[in-house]
């Protein structure tokens, strides 16, 4: 499921096979439409660290670490609309994320822990000043979707993956403007 959320705002990568290893009944459940992307992507996210703020190489590693923590906040919560805020309204991939955690939530589930783990983040080209490209080196831990009571409704197994966040600078801060699964 966390890597079906990740497909990327782009071309399909050859690495979207892996979404198949994931549990099938991801793509059996049903997704309620998100929050709009119109009113969400207006208003930025106020607790953004000002680490995170900072138009840096720095600044843009600690926005992404930012944006993964509040994944996995969105998911183990779960919370809808958190991740909208930090992002450009075009992101299909901030999109796909923000509909897991609405299925989540209107379904009465949640991750039993988070389900993303941070393994290194490197800024990979910061040349246009207004636009850096950073990699997260990320793990898909082995977790599970319960239910309200409890009970496994799914549980995803443990891979290493590796994302590439597109940021964009903008007078709110940083935005992602799209995330791709990387070979």
């Amino acid at each position: 499921m966390l890597l079906a959320g990740c497909g990327g705002d782009g071309k399909p990568q050859a690495s979207s096979s892996s979404t198949a290893s994931t549990s099938p009944t991801t793509t059996a459940a049903p997704i309620t439409p998100a929050p709009t992307t119109s009113t969400a992507s207006q208003t930025t996210d106020p607790n953004i660290p000002a680490a995170a703020r900072a138009h840096t190489i720095a600044g843009a590693e600690a926005f992404v670490r930012y944006f993964i923590e509040r994944w996995n906040v969105a998911w183990t919560g779960p919370h809808t609309g958190i991740l909208f805020p930090m992002c450009q309204a075009s992101s299909n991939a901030c999109t796909a994320l923000e509909k897991s955690a609405a299925r989540l939530t209107n379904a009465g589930h949640r991750y039993d822990g988070s389900p993303v783990t941070i393994r290194y983040i490197g800024v990979l080209d910061a040349t246009n000043p207004d636009k850096y490209e950073v990699l997260a080196n990320l793990v898909q831990e082995r977790r599970n979707e319960i239910d309200g009571a409890g009970k496994i409704y799914v549980t995803d197994k443990r891979k290493d993956f590796r994302v590439q966040f597109v940021l964009v600078n903008t007078d709110q801060g940083w935005l992602v403007s799209s995330l791709k699964l990387m070979k």
